[in-house]
């Protein structure tokens, strides 16, 4: 990151004296060393470098009194280049700070490799107890050592850790506990020993289980027992930017596996905001009680509120979105602005205040190596901090300094805003919640303008007897007595008072035992806002909420709210899901379903709101069934592959998706189920897939079938993904799970009955290789212009419709079955088929298209009807359509008067009558 105005003297690269008004350290380090200043500093560390140079070296150490000289000479050498290349302007903050946490990765690790084997050699190896594996140590490093954001003098923040109790197999055998705490003390003692050369770092071990009480080195059951039965709100805080510095990879990871539940909860975390206050106020009563307010860390606006910015979304959020889990800072940040949970220029604002407090953390820190925050307070000192920042005086300086502050503390209050105490017992809401809901309570309902306040105290006398209330915790009773006045509030301001507190509660009800939503809603008053908004206008929405609560989340961002993704977008996404849950069936499984409810309810949201027009909500829910479709396939291809190997001849899947009916048609409705056929292309029958558990490959296209409905079905706490029908396949219920193209065509064009040959018009491929895609659609477009006699076709549709509408028709003379009434949507959707049958011959265009609309179109194109009747079908489908939406997102069913739609009927009848009567 570049900054200006900014210190550039690139000729201090050779010639580092010219740096050394800018630091005493510097000074000092070059006189004692002359060596260091003959150097040429104009390359930069690359990522790695500075870890592996220690490593290497301290892999050549023989003696712990060369151990601890190696290890302090290192540390000159290697800060003196970046105090060096960090004060001439050449190095981003980026490779500065990386600089500083490889070095400590390096020296840790290296002091480590050094004393594991002295202390295995005298005690023998440390054996765990069940597995009867030798034992390692691993080293977490925390803070902004974890988050490779180390700066100029830090000390480092460590917790040594091992897998399992047991003991050494040595002659002299101790606990592993004993083990692993000599080694870590050794280890302590060669980092922070004072010797004539100095120290290496000091070492901060009060971040582990118990704090000094506790042992110097725990075994991993031992830390996920005390994050489970002591972790504290800070200590989750503490855990965000945790990482193994040294010790073996695998066992780190496996660590983390069993921390990271304790950090990021599994639901959007709110409480995590509450508890970062509370440590914030801590804090700044630290500094007003020390005088620190010119502490560029933990002062006002100063690094400590950015990195809580940051961390408070990943804590909020980190267990939903994985990508949150990051340690460093600025890519956290730019990934925050990406996904709009924080807006761009507010993201930019940061990072640049940020880049300026940790630039202006290490030149005073630089000065004189010591872990100061402070601003100078001599003026000597303050000149060369602000020439060394690439300012002409100090007050330049502090000018840009006070507006980064400035942005930083007004992001923070925007972030942390301590709401007012709403809830207080002074408020009348609150009054009127807490008190037992009797005059009084109606006197103030009717003062803050509710129209009909009776019957607002008795929605709210029967909520308070839900049962779920009186089994909540006194945490959730608390915030539920904190929400209930906002939402009273908010109430009195819609239109549909009575509905949407009815629906609003039952919201409440659901969620009461997940009482951080409640919080979720007291932190975000937009958020209380768009609920009432949406659960006044659908009561389809409303229980998606009930029985989906994490939905909510999607309230927290109103740009994403009414803003349903892409087809491109959802791929992307859906894909990204696949990646991250690859080897937990159940948890892609959760996962994929909370995220297609969560695409769904966007659509739902900008429909009810009039966001987007009816023909694009189909077009949007369509996309996000193909998505679905897509990464289940994926998934089950990845899964069955693993385990049986490659078809045959393949390097990617043959199989195809074919979606029928609305599904192929882009027409998807709320609730739709999914209407598909499995066919594959380009493989033997015959042929065997490469694995070690080789299958035959009709058995293995089966299986990934059944794998892929297996994705789509199975019943979860979150529901189904979408109910699924395989019947159109050939021969029905009876035909076989999956069948190659050849079969399929060949079954199309000999058996197949006509209503069959109505349902391909409508059939699209949505999932499979291209060119597989290809071919399928080839015969589709080949055979729906195949030459037919028109009188015959009609007749068939004629005497399908016929049987259909007596099956299903319950419209009688007041009431208009919408999709099955006569005039209504299958009477345009009949005729649109009949035209493609008999005449796609003559005209191809008609068979292009899977959906009706376009279709009608080409219709329109080769004059086969009037243009006016061409529009009004299109314009009657539309309005079908539209009404269709409407009602299943009121939990209607397709029934509606008949008065509105009359017209409607008569004209669609009337062209019925013509083409097909006529």
């Amino acid at each position: 990151m570049s900054l200006l105005p900014g210190c550039s003297r690139p000729e201090a690269l050779t010639n580092p004296h010219l740096l050394q008004p800018w630091s005493e350290y510097l000074t000092r380090e070059l006189a004692r060393v002359p060596s260091l200043a003959e150097r040429d500093y104009q390359q930069a560390w690359q990522a790695g470098q500075v870890k592996d140079y220690c490593l290497k070296r301290l892999a050549q150490v023989e003696t712990d009194a060369e151990l601890v000289k190696v290890l302090r000479e290192l540390r000159r050498e290697i800060m003196v280049s970046i105090a060096i290349r960090d004060l001439a302007g050449a190095a981003s903050l980026t490779e500065s700070l990386r600089s500083l946490s490889e070095l400590a990765d390096g020296l840790v690790g290296g002091a480590l490799a050094y004393w594991e084997p002295v202390f295995e050699q005298k005690f023998g190896q440390p054996i765990g107890r069940d597995s009867g594996m030798p034992q390692k140590m691993v080293i977490i490093g925390m803070g902004k050592l974890g988050g490779h954001e180390l700066n100029f003098s830090s000390d480092i923040d460590l917790i040594f850790v091992y897998p399992e109790a047991g003991s050494t197999n040595g002659a002299r055998q101790i606990s592993n506990d004993q083990f692993f705490g000599k080694l870590g003390q050794a280890l302590n003692k060669s980092l922070t020993e004072m010797t004539e050369d100095g120290i290496v770092y000091r070492v901060d071990m009060r971040l582990r289980p118990f704090g000094d009480a506790g042992p110097l080195a725990i075994s991993f059951s031992g830390m996920e027992h005390y994050y489970e039965a002591h972790g504290r709100a800070w200590e989750r805080y503490a855990l965000v930017k945790a990482r193994a510095i040294a010790g073996p990879a695998d066992l780190a990871e496996e660590l983390f596996d069993i921390l990271r539940p304790f950090v990021y909860r599994r639901y959007v975390d709110y409480t995590a905001m509450d508890s970062l206050r509370d440590l914030k106020r801590m804090i700044m009563a630290e500094v007003r009680k020390k005088g620190m307010e010119s502490n560029v860390k933990l002062g006002r606006g100063g690094i400590r509120e950015v990195e809580f910015i940051v961390q408070a979304f990943q804590l909020v959020h980190g267990g939903r979105d994985r990508h949150l889990q990051g340690r460093q800072l600025l890519p956290t940040l730019q990934y925050l602005a990406a996904q709009d949970y924080i807006a761009p220029q507010d993201a930019d604002d940061l990072a640049k205040a940020y880049a300026f407090l940790r630039l202006t953390e290490n030149r005073l820190q630089a000065w004189n190596d010591q872990q100061t925050h402070d601003l100078p307070e001599s003026a000597h000192q303050q000149l060369m901090l602000a020439q060394a920042m690439g300012f002409v005086d100090y007050a330049a300086f502090m000018v840009v300094l006070n507006e980064h502050r400035n942005l930083v503390q007004q992001h923070f209050d925007d972030v942390f805003a301590d709401e007012a105490d709403v809830c207080d017992l002074t408020d009348a809401l609150a009054q009127a919640w807490k008190g037992p809901l009797e005059d009084d309570a109606l006197i103030i309902l009717t003062q803050f303008g509710f129209k009909h306040p009776g019957e607002i105290l008795h929605l709210l006398r029967q909520f308070k007897k839900a049962r779920a209330l009186s089994h909540m915790s006194s945490e959730a009773t608390t915030r539920l007595e904190q929400v209930m006045p906002l939402i009273l509030k908010a109430l009195a301001e819609r239109e549909q008072q009575e509905l949407a507190l009815q629906r609003v509660l039952a919201v409440i009800e659901a969620v009461v035992r997940r009482s951080v939503y409640l919080v979720l809603l007291k932190e975000n008053p937009q958020a209380l806002a768009h609920l009432l908004i949406l659960c006044e206008v659908s009561p389809w929405l409303t229980e998606m909420l009930v029985k989906y609560p994490a939905l909510m989340d999607q309230l927290l961002d109103l740009r994403s709210l009414y803003r349903p993704l892409s087809l491109a977008e959802l791929l992307a996404e859906a894909d990204d899901l696949r990646r991250a849950y690859s080897d937990d069936d159940e948890a892609f499984m959760l996962q994929l379903r909370h995220w297609r409810h969560a695409q769904v309810f966007k659509v739902a949201a900008a429909d009810v709101t009039g966001q987007v027009p009816v023909m694009k909500v189909s077009d949007y829910l369509t996309w996000i069934a193909q998505a679905v479709l897509q990464v289940s396939h994926d998934y089950a291809w990845q899964h069955l592959t693993a385990k049986h190997g490659l078809p045959a001849g393949c390097e990617a899947s043959p199989l195809m998706i074919i979606g029928y009916g609305k599904l192929g048609g882009i027409e998807l409705g709320y609730g739709s189920d999914l209407d598909i056929v499995f066919l594959y292309h380009g493989i033997e029958a015959t042929g065997r897939t490469s694995g070690a558990r080789s299958l035959e490959h009709g058995p293995f296209m089966t299986r990934l079938c059944q794998k892929i409905i297996s994705v789509l079905t199975t019943m979860m706490p979150a529901g189904q993904l979408y109910e699924v029908d395989t019947r159109l396949r050939p021969n029905g219920a009876s035909g076989m799970m999956v069948s190659s193209l050849e079969s399929f065509a060949q079954y199309q064009r000999e058996k197949a009955w006509n209503w069959e040959h109505q349902a391909l018009i409508r059939a699209r491929a949505l999932v499979g290789q291209a060119q597989n895609c290809a071919a399928f659609e080839k015969f589709r477009q080949a055979f729906l212009t195949q030459a037919r006699e028109s009188h015959l076709v009609r007749d068939e549709v004629v005497a399908m419709r016929k049987k259909m509408r007596e099956a299903l028709d319950k419209s009688d003379e007041h009431w208009l079955d919408l999709k099955h009434g006569v005039g209504a949507i299958v009477d345009i959707e009949f005729m649109v088929q009949y035209w493609v049958l008999a005449f796609a011959s003559r005209y191809p265009s008609l068979a292009e298209y899977p959906d009706n609309m376009r279709i009608l179109d080409a219709l329109k194109a080769v004059d086969l009807l009037p243009d006016d009747q061409v529009q009004a079908l299109q314009d009657h489908y539309r309005a079908y359509r539209s009404a269709y939406h409407r009602l299943a997102l009121q939990k209607d069913a397709s029934m509606v008067e008949r008065k509105p739609y009359q017209q409607a009927c008569d004209e669609v009848s009337a062209i019925w009558q013509r083409v097909m009567e006529g």
